[in-house]
């Protein structure tokens, strides 16, 4: 090998390891090289200690899966809470062997946050009256709680923002959404259970004596003159149905479903729909003035009026009986049909009519709610459980507990007689009266 390609300093033809004779290592890349590793040790240890601050050196803190589970459960499954309060709820994540999972992450979730809040420990908040369900999940498991949120116990006030008479209630099902009727063309709305009450603008001055809701947008009101109005968007604003005549006036409104409905009034008359109100038809069926009517599904109704009058349909009011003979010469001003066989109705001097089914009929008998009473408006939610309002002097309010067997006064902390009622379920209800009263329980009146 040439001397000059020994003495080369560097070369790289050197091999790897110790220097071998005649070849000398070359100086200047050594220090850089530790250098290198010495910058590399210290990055690592950087690092290191980086991780022990807020990462792992060498180790994970990512959750370890979570195993199949077979269930989520929620305690309590039901709670009643007033404005304002606070519940902590629980949780537990079950494997396929029903052993609760420790460390299971639980996702907390609420169908209605205008009801109750819920946190992500599932601490609930009440914030407004209603029911919602509280929601605790893990991986694909869940499991709700029932909250009813309320104000207060038993009947009491609420601001109605009107002093006309309110003859007419009718809520949605889920409690928070309602309308009244009354004197003057008074329409008034609420969205949260009645806290609150703001006027519409209802587009005529004629006193609307009834109120009905097929959905949350599309709605009606009858009163006086032939007057059916309609709203398609809630009511935010509200026509005159042109098609009925100005001759009767109507005391009350019903619908089976979004197409079928009927209203009531004065000299017997019965307008029927079956088109959502686009058309309506009328019939005659007594010459007394009918003030009630109830349909249980689309062909099976009842209609009530001054007299004792009692009418019924079994197609959908395209024809109509009367019951002979009456069960009372007293005026009848209200009647609810639960069932195809289950009815009650009410009236002046505290008359009580109820249906009784026999093997081949269908058959009204007499009872009472008290002679000194007056009853407006009756609703019954269960098999068992209703109510009745009107007035013995100032508001009142009965119970039945019991099917229509026995009736209890319950106090309506009304001074002003109510005219009518609307329960959305056993305990949440709403009364209307006169100079504007609106009374409500979240608690069925207790």
């Amino acid at each position: 090998m040439p001397a000059d390609r020994l003495a080369d300093n560097g070369r790289d033809d050197c091999p790897a390891g110790p220097v071998l004779p005649g070849c000398r290592a070359p100086t200047s890349r050594i220090p850089d090289m530790r250098r290198n590793r010495l910058a590399l040790a210290a990055f690592l240890m950087a690092t290191c200690a980086a991780m022990f601050t807020g990462c792992n050196c060498g180790t994970s803190t990512v959750a370890p899966p979570l195993p199949p589970l077979s269930a989520v459960h929620i305690a309590p499954p039901l709670d009643t809470l007033v404005v304002g309060t606070q519940r902590q709820f629980t949780a537990v994540a079950l494997d396929t062997d029903s052993v609760a999972v420790s460390g299971a992450a639980i996702g907390w979730s609420t169908t209605d946050a205008g009801v109750a809040t819920v946190s992500g420990t599932g601490l609930v908040t009440a914030v407004g009256e209603g029911v919602a369900q509280i929601i605790a999940s893990a991986s694909d498991k869940s499991d709700s709680a029932t909250v009813a949120v309320f104000f207060q116990p038993g009947w009491y006030a609420q601001p109605s923002s009107t002093t006309n008479s309110l003859w007419g209630v009718f809520f949605l099902r889920n409690g928070r959404e309602g309308w009244a009727v009354g004197d003057a063309g008074t329409i008034v709305h609420t969205t949260d259970a009645g806290a609150s009450w703001a006027t519409q603008v209802s587009s005529t001055s004629f006193s609307l004596r009834a109120v009905w809701f097929t959905s949350d947008r599309d709605g009606y009101a009858a009163g006086y003159a032939g007057t059916v109005m309609r709203t398609q968007n809630g009511g935010q604003s509200w026509s005159r149905i042109t098609t009925l005549a100005a001759s009767e006036n109507f005391n009350d409104i019903c619908f089976a479903d979004s197409s079928r409905g009927w209203a009531v009034g004065a000299n017997g008359v019965i307008a029927r729909t079956g088109d959502g109100g686009a058309t309506w038809t009328k019939s005659f069926p007594t010459a007394n003035e009918l003030q009630g009517v109830s349909f249980s599904d689309t062909a099976n109704g009842w209609a009530v009026g001054q007299g004792g009058v009692i009418v019924g349909t079994r197609d959908g009011g395209r024809s109509w009986y009367v019951v002979q003979p009456s069960v009372t010469a007293s005026a009848l001003y209200t009647v609810w049909r639960r069932s195809d066989t289950e009815a009650w109705a009410g009236g002046a001097a505290g008359v009580n009519p109820v249906t009784v089914a026999t093997p081949d009929s269908l058959q009204w008998t007499l009872g009472t709610f008290g002679a000194l009473n007056t009853i407006h408006g009756i609703v019954i939610g269960t098999s068992l459980i209703g109510y009745a309002v009107g007035t013995n002097g100032p508001g009142l309010i009965l119970k039945t507990v019991d099917g229509a067997v026995s009736w209890s006064p319950q106090i309506s902390n009304s001074a002003q007689a109510l005219n009518d009622v609307w329960f959305v379920d056993p305990l949440r209800g709403w009364a209307v009266g006169t100079g504007g009263r609106i009374v409500h329980t979240a608690k069925g009146g207790e």
